[in-house]
């Protein structure tokens, strides 16, 4: 018999508390190196570069990220193929592994508790309220495979309570949903409704997560027929306006934005095309405006969400910011942060634009391939 161990803990916990910003904390996701960097913006400066991930060895490959309601953190890791396939996104797309979920502490990111997922999660939210925290799961190698019949190669949307901080939390519920679902909203303020990017059958699906039987109803983009998996727009972001009422989606394939009205279900006002593939917009306050970033060319585009029109465009010269993947705003709306990938190799880029001349403001070194920014507010 021995007595029960009550010394020191075997594994301590020697994370550092993070920094406090004398502007806005916000987290940045480097997918190449396996870490989350945490600025202070607009002040220009890094508060710490934290490692994350399960493997010691391989890459984790840190894809996206959601804060909850609390200041709690949840990334997604998604586990690169070992050869990579070609393509600017094949990363994110391609893998035979599962992935996992991390819930991070809000003072010094270290992990609460995990929950395994199906291979290659794309985007994870989480509900204005804490309810609902959902991934999808961007299998484009699975959607690719046309030996199956479409309704067998649909990607899944897994559904977790974040409550229970991922700890001994039971299975996901996985709601098979369509193609490569990369990108997805939730409606205000419980996430009772998804809306999610079908990249590889070119449809936003909405799916009913309220309701026992999860209905999913696919909506196409277009009036042209797609060869599932094949797709001509290839969707790949959604962003839900200010009001609940639109969601605008951006096809990388097509190379255009679209508009869906939540209370009709159908597809609304003008398409508006792009010379460069659009990525993850952010509307304006009132829902007037978009804010749109492009890649190839490398630019980030104003738009007038009623007629379509280009309002104001700035092209990015060499060394600025290569390939813009996401823009948001900042806490009070005088700033936009814009998250320039780079070539995937060496650090990217996060620029703070002055929202009316698009001018760079600050850039802050980041590390290789970010993709998400989110402001990190503990309440």
């Amino acid at each position: 018999m021995y007595e029960p161990y009550d010394g020191a803990p075997v594994y301590p916990n020697r994370r550092a508390a993070l920094p406090l910003a004398t502007g806005e904390r916000v987290i940045v996701t480097n997918n190449g190196s396996d870490t989350l960097s945490v600025l202070d913006l607009p002040a220009g400066s890094v508060l710490a570069t934290v490692p994350i991930g399960r493997d010691p060895v391989s890459i984790d490959g840190p894809h996206h990220l959601a804060v909850g309601p609390q200041g709690d953190i949840y990334v997604a890791l998604n586990y690169p193929p070992p050869l990579l396939s070609p393509g600017p996104h094949s990363a994110h797309s391609s893998s035979a592994r599962s992935g996992y979920i991390l819930a991070l502490a809000p003072d010094d990111l270290r992990p609460l508790g995990e929950a395994r997922v199906d291979e290659n999660p794309g985007d994870v939210v989480v509900s204005d309220d804490g309810t609902r925290l959902v991934v999808t799961h961007f299998d484009v190698r699975k959607a690719a495979n046309f030996n199956l019949p479409p309704e067998v190669r649909r990607a899944t949307l897994a559904v977790l309570d974040p409550r229970q901080q991922l700890a001994d939390a039971p299975e996901p519920v996985r709601i098979p949903v369509c193609l490569a679902p990369h990108a997805v909203a939730l409606s205000h303020p419980d996430g009772a409704t998804a809306y999610v990017a079908c990249y590889g059958d070119d449809t936003l699906a909405v799916v009913d997560l309220a309701s026992a039987d999860h209905t999913v109803m696919r909506v196409p983009l277009g009036t042209e027929p797609t060869l599932a998996g094949a797709p001509l727009y290839g969707p790949y972001s959604a962003v839900l306006s200010p009001s609940g009422m639109r969601v605008v989606i951006g096809s990388t394939e097509g190379k255009d934005v679209r508009f869906f009205d939540t209370e009709t279900r159908t597809m609304t006002g003008p398409v508006v095309a792009t010379e460069g593939a659009p990525y993850f917009a952010a509307w304006t306050p009132d829902g007037a405006q978009l804010v749109v970033p492009t890649q190839t060319p490398d630019a980030v585009l104003v738009v007038d969400v009623a007629t379509g029109r280009l309002v104001r465009e700035r092209r990015f010269k060499p060394g600025t910011c290569l390939r813009p993947h996401e823009v948001s705003w900042n806490r009070d709306h005088t700033a936009l942060y814009l998250v320039c990938e780079g070539d995937h190799v060496a650090p990217g880029d996060v620029l703070v634009l002055d929202p009316d001349t698009l001018a760079t403001r600050v850039t802050v070194r980041v590390g290789v391939y970010p993709d998400r920014l989110v402001r990190h507010v503990v309440p």
